[in-house]
């Protein structure tokens, strides 16, 4: 049985990444987002994804973000993320946790990651190291078996990010490589690749779009194609 979940996981991990669907860097504004997109991967084709967000600014020293993902490939997520954070000579350090689950009814199994990182932002730059630890669980589950829990207790998360423009310029593009999403955290020797465009229309209303890719193979070394997704969407600031 752990075999197969096994199997099963290192298949889907990638079925349902997401952008980063970050607000702009400095803003102290309440915001919801909402994406539709399109994924292809080889291990289950074309489909779309639907995604919902929050961010909450709650105060200068910490702020939340909540996500909810769907998809037609009926691979759904959601997460929630913390990050204190204070402000230093130059930019913003922060501390980044989450608490991400993915659930995929169709394979029989979900997984749940906790993680923790330290950052660093500004205006050009957005650097984050940490770590995760990640629970794959068999659904339906069965409370009398001791075979149905996979436990990845440590794995080493990045993100690393550069703007083109301030990120308080009322458009920007970055390019990013991380092996985390706002819904998924990769193992270590799979890298993300991603570019973001944003475009303010006003002090409210923002558009977004994002393309994504990842191959596959350790550290994609031998890398041959295994997903994309481009998204497309919106989001309103209080």
């Amino acid at each position: 049985m752990n075999k197969r979940i096994t199997l099963l996981i290192l298949m889907a991990m990638t079925a349902t990444l997401p952008m980063s669907a970050q607000v702009q860097y400095g803003t102290n504004q309440y915001a919801v987002r909402m994406n539709v997109g399109y994924n292809h991967n080889t291990t289950y084709g074309s489909h779309a994804g639907f995604d919902f967000g929050a961010f909450m600014p709650i105060n200068q020293h910490f702020e939340m973000q909540a996500d909810l993902r769907f998809t037609t490939a009926k691979n759904h997520a959601l997460g929630v993320q913390l990050r204190p954070k204070f402000a230093v000579p130059v930019g913003e350090m922060f501390v980044e946790g989450r608490l991400q689950a993915n659930f995929y009814p169709r394979d029989g199994f979900n997984d749940m990651t906790q993680a923790i990182g330290i950052g660093y932002r500004m205006e050009y730059v957005s650097v984050l190291f940490g770590m995760s630890t990640r629970l794959i669980i068999e659904s339906p589950y069965d409370w009398h078996a001791n075979s149905n829990i996979i436990v990845e207790p440590f794995n080493f998360c990045y993100r690393i990010e550069a703007f083109v423009r301030p990120t308080t310029s009322p458009w920007n593009i970055s390019l990013c490589i991380s092996n985390m999403t706002d819904y998924q955290i990769e193992r270590v020797w799979q890298p993300i690749f991603m570019a973001n465009g944003r475009y303010n229309i006003d002090e409210h209303w923002q558009v977004n779009l994002s393309a994504l890719c990842k191959p596959t193979g350790m550290f994609h070394l031998n890398a041959k194609y295994y997903a994309a997704e481009v998204r497309a969407g919106f989001a309103y600031a209080f």
